[in-house]
């Protein structure tokens, strides 16, 4: 009952933040910009915005004053290296980029909804698997969360295989201080590309809005602590959770990104997203205590936002057409 009476506290006062700054702020805005007809799309997009201002705290507040009470490394010159970084986690944590991906590709999906309706096709919707199970939202959520984990595990490893895709995807990996702000470090494109998917997926799942979201929090926050500085064993839980150890591993020169000893060739291991079942069940698990640099070999971007993503689009262009100075 106390826990009931926490989590309806907690519901209500985000409700009351949520519609004192639509009413005082936004809904005037709207009004003055003639946007009224967006109105209801603003005011559900508006979680994104306050569920991201509550990751942004979490970052500050936890994981980068844990990074300094338990560093797996001694980090040099990280505020110049990450400044980007803090870019890109408000970018994609205030709901500035699935705003914008909202309104670029809502109408493919309102269409793939309809194509999907009219060809009857059965969503796998886990709540009627077993009504009195699956129907309870923590157990669905979980459910989801899962299978939704194995489809990011998927197109992760894919990111790896194609190489005008790597060129992308090194962005990502190129950052050598790594900290809470580095999992949002990407290249547009393949931000959309990953967008799409998981959208799809979850479209196809029949994972409702309201858990969509809170899908997305959550796999975002668990990868920012994944991505810290921090060294921390988990003990028997490194099975169940990809710990920072884990994923740095993934981050690591000539492990992370290379075919076991045949160094340049694309392969890697732990590309598991949230859990490390898949990279156990397929062989791609690798467990260590020890704490490797990161980054690519022979391979190196500019600190500019801009100046990284064209770099990694001339990269993958590159790839796809050889000929192209």
């Amino acid at each position: 009952m106390e826990f009931n009476s926490v989590t309806s506290f907690i519901s209500a006062a985000y409700a009351s933040v949520q519609e004192f700054l639509y009413a005082h702020l936004v809904e005037p805005m709207l009004y003055q910009f003639n946007l009224m007809p967006w109105a209801e799309d603003v005011f559900d997009g508006m979680d994104w915005f306050l569920l991201g201002c509550i990751q942004i705290f979490l970052i500050v507040i936890v994981l980068r004053n844990w990074e300094k009470l338990a560093p797996a490394e001694v980090q040099e010159n990280v505020g110049k290296s990450s400044k980007a970084d803090i870019f890109y986690t408000l970018f994609h944590r205030l709901g500035i980029f699935h705003g914008i991906f909202f309104i670029v590709l809502s109408g493919f999906f309102f269409q793939m909804d309809a194509l999907l309706h009219d060809f009857r096709f059965s969503r796998l919707n886990v709540e009627s698997w077993y009504p009195p199970l699956t129907a309870i939202p923590l157990i669905s959520f979980c459910i989801y969360l899962v299978l939704l984990d194995f489809v990011e595990y998927l197109y992760h490893r894919a990111s790896h295989l194609f190489n005008w895709w790597w060129q992308l995807h090194a962005l990502h990996h190129s950052q050598t201080v790594m900290t809470a702000w580095s999992d949002d470090r990407n290249h547009i494109v393949d931000d959309i590309l990953h967008a799409a998917v998981f959208s799809l997926f979850a479209l196809l799942f029949g994972v409702s809005p309201g858990q969509f979201i809170l899908l997305v929090v959550l796999s975002q926050l668990i990868q920012s602590w994944q991505h810290s500085n921090i060294k921390v064993h988990l003990g028997l839980f490194q099975y169940l959770l990809v710990s920072p150890l884990f994923h740095r591993m993934h981050h690591a020169v000539g492990y992370g990104h290379e075919a076991k000893g045949k160094p340049g060739v694309l392969g890697g291991c732990n590309f598991g997203v949230l859990f490390p079942w898949w990279d156990m069940l397929l062989k791609t698990a690798i467990f260590s205590k020890e704490v490797h640099p990161t980054g690519v070999r022979d391979l190196s971007f500019s600190h500019q936002i801009f100046v990284q993503q064209w770099q990694s689009l001339k990269h993958a262009v590159r790839v796809l057409f050889p000929n192209y100075k």
